[in-house]
């Protein structure tokens, strides 16, 4: 009688189709698949990256990353997710990066964990193209550190509307920013009506009062108009 007998670990690493390239001069593990790219890119501009391949090699022993035998192990990164961080520097349209939404999420994730600086802007131009509900938009900002300035139309939002904050919407943009918006509703509802009257239902200011405030409530700094207002 015959026993199935599962593949080793080793048996089922196999290479990556599409980026295991001729000319790579690092090779990762992600998952069960080994990528070799180029080195160039991750050390350009992460500081992490610069830290852990430049590190150290016991004597005796290769680099981690030089070869299929001895890869460097990205650790808790899906291979789905690490093939669409590549794609931002192998991408055949050159400037031309159309994805989607959740894709672009999935990059900005890696970008914030291994600091890479110029492709979390990137990110967030082109995150900024999608219509994301306010308190979702907040939440994922604030988690990656983007620029608040880019949160201004949310805040308007959220203070504009009739309905205060509930306690899950609260929690998922954290306490800070709850008691700031609810400061800011509070501050619109303060200033006066033209007829002299309070509205006591809905902010009813032009909309640079209202920027006015948020940026005095968040302490945002005077600058040109983020590109969601315009």
């Amino acid at each position: 009688m015959a026993f199935y007998q599962p593949q080793s670990a080793v048996e089922q690493i196999k290479r990556h189709p599409k980026y295991y390239l001729n000319g790579g001069d690092v090779h990762f593990l992600v998952e069960n698949y080994i990528y070799r790219v180029h080195r160039y890119f991750f050390e350009r501009e992460s500081a992490w990256f610069r830290e852990k391949l430049g590190s150290p090699t016991p004597a005796g022993q290769q680099p981690r990353g030089s070869s299929d035998a001895n890869p460097f192990p990205l650790d808790d990164v899906a291979a789905d997710d690490f093939s669409k961080f590549l794609w931002v520097f192998y991408n055949p349209k050159y400037s031309i990066y159309d994805a989607t939404l959740d894709d672009w999420i999935a990059i900005l994730k890696l970008a914030f964990d291994w600091r890479f600086g110029e492709i979390k802007k990137l990110c967030t131009r082109h995150i900024e193209k999608f219509e994301i509900a306010p308190i979702p938009k907040i939440e994922l900002y604030q988690q990656y550190e983007l620029d608040k300035k880019l949160l201004i139309p949310a805040f308007i939002y959220l203070c504009m509307r009739q309905e205060p904050l509930s306690l899950k919407e609260g929690r998922q943009i954290g306490l800070e920013t709850a008691l700031l918006v609810a400061t800011a509703r509070e501050c619109a509802r303060g200033k006066r009506l033209g007829n002299g009257a309070r509205s006591p239902t809905a902010a009813e200011l032009e909309e640079d009062d209202m920027v006015s405030i948020i940026n005095s409530i968040f302490g945002l700094s005077a600058g040109p108009p983020s590109p969601s207002l315009t």
